[in-house]
């Protein structure tokens, strides 16, 4: 088997004679791709999902965690996609033997995937948006290189008018101070540079740790107290810890606790996904609904 993924990664070391573009990825690397894309690895479910969207025949491998559109999982289990593991254990042997003409990653997270995969000459494109102009930006690329730039637009151009009906609803609405957390113990949330900062601002709150450089950290009781969050949005798998806060200590010191200001949100409704206006819509309902307590809210 050894010997066989060696006789492949020099095959797709010397692939890339025919016609091809040099394109800038979002983490600044110049990448050379072919202009005729057949076959593309994706190594992140909202890559895989934008691709699906487009054209789902070119997509020959993705993450066990695809699940949308539709298609997709239906294709994974008919065998049409392969899957080639998760974000952080991708198989690197499966990949070279699809033999993609482009592999899509996301952040610096992959790149111990993405440099080995470059240094046996495959095309590997890294989409990490931070906001809605770089998801934009991101889809149009991939419209482009598919193909399928027609498409792209038609869907962007829906989505916008989505997005620009949520922004005109929460005119003159007060702005929300937010802590979405995205782990229990020890408490995990997101900071300033992670994607879902931008959809609380987007929503129409302000991300109470937005000043922490990262995509996520650990945050201590101590700082949510002293920064006194309105309403506190949790990833849904965690109602039974939000039902105990009545009897941990400090929690009740917090004012979105007291007020019982609490919404579930599924986590892939915050994801870099094309399809963000749809957890937009949910943040936003959840930051000015006036019952979003724990009984009522099912967001």
């Amino acid at each position: 088997m050894i010997a066989l993924v060696r006789v492949l990664l020099i095959v797709g070391a010397l692939a890339g004679t025919a016609d091809s573009r040099t394109i800038t990825d979002d983490l600044g690397f110049r990448v050379t791709v072919r202009d005729k894309i057949r076959r593309v690895v994706s190594l992140v479910p909202t890559n895989s999902e934008m691709v699906c969207l487009l054209d789902c025949d070119r997509l020959v491998g993705g993450t066990r965690y695809d699940f949308y559109p539709a298609e997709l999982p239906k294709r994974m289990a008919a065998k049409q996609i392969a899957e080639i593991g998760g974000g952080f254990d991708a198989n690197l042997e499966k990949i070279v033997q699809l033999q993609p003409d482009l592999i899509l990653t996301n952040g610096p997270s992959q790149q111990r995937f993405a440099v080995p995969l470059k240094n046996l000459g495959y095309s590997v494109v890294s989409l990490w948006p931070r906001d809605k102009d770089g998801l934009v930006k991101d889809f149009l690329l991939l419209g482009d290189l598919l193909g399928q730039r027609h498409k792209a637009q038609s869907f962007i151009d829906e989505m916008s008018r989505r997005f620009t009906a949520i922004v005109a609803a929460r005119k003159d609405k007060p702005i929300k101070r937010v802590y979405l957390q995205m782990w229990t113990e020890p408490l995990i949330t997101v900071g300033k540079a992670s994607f879902t900062d931008w959809l609380v601002d987007a929503a129409g709150g302000v991300n109470i740790f937005g000043d922490m450089p990262f995509d996520s950290g650990q945050v201590g009781l101590e700082s949510l107290i002293q920064r006194n969050p309105e309403v506190l949005i949790f990833l849904a798998e965690q109602r039974p810890f939000v039902k105990t806060l009545a009897g941990r200590p400090g929690w009740s010191a917090i004012r979105g606790v007291r007020d019982e200001r609490f919404c579930f949100i599924d986590e892939p409704d915050i994801r870099r996904s094309i399809m963000f206006v749809d957890g937009l819509a949910k943040l936003h309902s959840c930051l000015f609904r006036s019952d979003a307590g724990v009984k009522g809210s099912s967001h």
